[in-house]
């Protein structure tokens, strides 16, 4: 392989990981300022019926899962399941969609969510959430962090990317896109 085919595949690579060490640092600071900051016992409203801050440990996967194993057992599940999904979605996206700006800056966001939620579980034994979304009454959303919304977001964008690589043509959805290809 030439050295010009080499190049972008590193660009990309390290638009990867910075992606994903911003949104991890980002991550870890806000919960190191959350533990620091917010009242252990009550919600701090930041909008009125729809955005409070609170403190919440969570021992247990996205929306409890996993809630009925022995917290022997639930850490290592836990931490095993997130490496290899960490394994898993990057080898996906680069095989089946190859490097582009967008598969980059999409894998950062959630290699750095997931590091940033793998971090403060081994440290904590459990991840700390603080953001609380609700409606009123009526809807209550789980209460969750910045890590989650990183991977949330480059899920999307993943998404995104392979729809618009298959939507480009269906008979070659199984070879890699790249991004000038879609333009």
């Amino acid at each position: 392989m030439s050295e010009r085919a080499r190049q972008p595949r590193g660009l990309y690579l390290v638009i990867t990981l910075s992606v994903a060490l911003t949104a991890g640092a980002l991550d870890l600071l806000a919960k190191w300022m959350a533990l620091a900051a917010l009242p252990g016992d009550r919600a701090v409203s930041v909008l009125p019926g729809l955005l409070d801050l609170r403190l919440q440990a969570n021992p247990h996967g996205a929306f409890g899962l996993f809630s009925s194993f022995a917290p022997g057992l639930r850490l290592p599940l836990l931490l095993g399941l997130a490496v290899l999904a960490m394994v898993s979605v990057c080898l996906f996206s680069v095989r089946t969609l190859g490097w582009s700006r967008s598969v980059a800056v999409a894998l950062g966001l959630v290699l750095g969510g997931a590091l940033a939620n793998l971090v403060d579980r081994i440290a904590r034994g459990g991840v700390v959430d603080y953001i609380h979304l609700h409606a009123g009454e009526w809807l209550d959303w789980a209460t969750f962090n910045l890590a989650d919304v990183a991977i949330s977001a480059g899920s999307l964008a993943l998404m995104a990317v392979v729809i618009r690589h298959w939507a480009r043509d269906p008979a070659r959805s199984e070879a890699p896109c790249h991004e000038e290809e879609l333009r």
